[in-house]
C-alpha cells in the first residue's frame, strides 16, 4: 500500500461505475483510479479516459490481478459474475467494494464470508443508501433517543421502476432485446434482488433490527425470465416482533415515484416521500410526540419536517463519495470497514427467504448468521 492516495481499481464500466469514477475525482488526496477492466475494452477505454490521471485497462480480471498496481478495488459487474470475481480477489489479498447484491445466492455470501475470514481481506457490501446523511442522523435519532422515534411497531417500502421502459427508451436497445438483469440467472432474480434490496437494507440500517419471517407472492411477466419476479409483494417480520410489508414492481409503466418508506415508531414516524411527480424518492422527514400522549385527532399530523441541515454538513450529499470515503479510511486504518459481510448477511437472508417464499407460497424463515 502507498504513502499517498489509496490506488484504486474498478471491475465492470457500466453506468454505476461512473458513480464510483465521480466520487472517486472527489477526493484526490485519498484515492485514485488507477486500473480499469471490462470485457468491452471500449467501455474500459471510455471509463479509464474520463479521469486526468493515467489508468490502465484490461478485458480481463485476472490479467488486472497479475498486473497488480493497485491496492484495493471495485467491483460493479452483472450480479452473476460479483460472487467469482470477488472471490478471486480476495484471495490475491485486495480488499473488495461489492456493488449491491453482495451476491446472488446465500450460499455464496457464506463462502465469500468464509475466504474473507480466512485471508483476512475487507469485503465491503456496496449499498449506498446506508451511505445518505439523512440516513446517518435518523439511524442515531431512533437508536439513541428512546422518545424520539421509539420502538418500532410497523413499516411499508415501496420500490417501483419501469424496467423496459429504460432498457428499450433510455438505454436505446431493440425492443424486446435480452438484457441481463431480465434474466433471473444472471440478476439472482428480478426486483427485489436487483431494486428493493436497498429499502429492504435501509430499514435495517436505521433501526437496527433483522428480518425474522416473510411471507411472500409475485409475478413473472415478460420480459422476465429464468425466474425473475417482475413484481412482488411481502410481508415482512423483524426481530422484534414488528411487521411490515414491501412492494417492489419492475412494470411499473406509469409510477408517481420510484422509492418511498414509512417507519412507525412507538413515539415517532420517519417518512420518505416524493413531493411531486418524478422525483426518485423525495427527502426523508420525521415527526415525534416526544413520549407526551395526544390531546386532539389532528395531533397525528403534527410535527413533520426535515433533517437539520446543521446536522447534515459534515457529510457529503453523495453517498456515493461517503461509502467509499469510509471504505478507504477504514483499509488506511486497518480496521473492519462499515458494512461488511457480517453486517449485510440479514439483508441477504431476507432476500433468499423471499424467493424461497416466491417459490413455496408459504411463509420462511430469515436464515440466522
Amino acid at each position: 500500500m502507498t504513502d499517498g492516495p489509496l490506488r484504486i481499481a474498478i471491475v465492470g464500466a457500466g453506468g454505476i461505475s461512473r458513480r464510483h469514477r465521480t466520487a472517486l475525482l472527489a477526493m484526490p488526496e485519498s484515492a485514485r483510479l488507477v486500473s480499469v477492466c471490462d470485457a468491452s475494452e471500449d467501455a474500459a477505454q471510455a471509463l479509464a479516459t474520463s479521469v486526468p490521471d493515467p489508468v490502465a485497462t484490461f478485458n480481463n480480471h485476472l490479467r488486472m490481478l497479475e498486473a497488480g498496481g493497485f491496492d484495493v478495488a471495485i467491483v460493479a459487474l452483472p450480479h452473476v459474475l460479483h460472487f467469482p470475481v470477488a472471490k478471486d480477489f480476495v484471495e490475491a489479498g485486495i480488499p473488495i467494494l461489492v456493488e449491491k447484491p453482495l451476491t446472488c445466492t446465500l450460499d455464496e455470501t457464506r463462502e465469500l464470508r468464509a475466504l474473507s475470514r480466512r485471508f483476512k481481506v475487507p469485503v465491503v457490501a456496496g449499498q449506498t443508501q446506508r451511505f445518505n446523511r439523512e440516513g446517518f442522523w435518523l439511524r442515531k435519532w431512533v437508536q439513541e433517543a428512546p422518545l424520539g422515534f421509539g420502538a418500532l411497531r410497523s413499516f411499508d417500502i415501496h420500490a417501483w421502476q419501469n424496467l423496459p421502459g429504460y432498457l428499450y427508451g433510455t438505454l436505446g436497445l431493440p425492443n424486446g432485446a435480452d438484457h441481463w438483469l431480465l434474466d433471473g440467472k444472471r440478476a439472482g432474480g428480478g426486483v427485489v434482488i436487483s431494486i428493493a434490496v436497498h429499502q429492504l437494507d435501509l430499514v435495517r440500517f436505521i433501526t437496527g433490527l433483522n428480518y425474522a419471517e416473510v411471507m411472500a407472492t409475485g409475478q413473472y411477466e415478460a420480459p422476465f425470465y429464468n425466474g425473475a419476479e417482475s413484481s412482488a409483494v411481502v410481508l415482512l417480520k423483524m426481530d422484534n416482533g414488528s411487521a411490515g410489508s414491501l412492494h417492489a414492481n419492475y412494470l411499473a409503466v406509469r409510477t408517481p415515484y420510484n422509492e418511498a418508506m414509512h417507519l412507525f415508531g412507538e413515539h415517532g414516524t420517519i417518512v420518505q416521500h416524493a413531493e411531486q411527480i418524478g422525483q426518485y424518492h423525495g427527502p426523508l422527514s420525521f415527526s415525534s410526540d416526544g413520549g407526551r400522549p395526544a390531546t386532539a385527532w389532528a395531533d397525528m399530523y403534527q410535527g413533520f419536517e426535515r433533517l437539520p441541515e446543521s446536522d447534515l454538513a459534515n457529510l457529503s450529499p453523495d453517498p456515493f463519495f461517503n461509502q467509499l470515503d469510509a471504505f478507504v479510511q477504514a483499509i488506511r486504518r486497518g480496521c473492519e470497514p462499515a458494512n461488511n459481510i457480517d453486517e449485510n448477511f440479514n439483508t441477504m437472508a431476507c432476500i433468499q427467504a423471499i424467493y424461497e417464499s416466491l417459490s413455496s407460497g408459504r411463509p420462511a424463515t430469515v436464515a440466522s448468521a
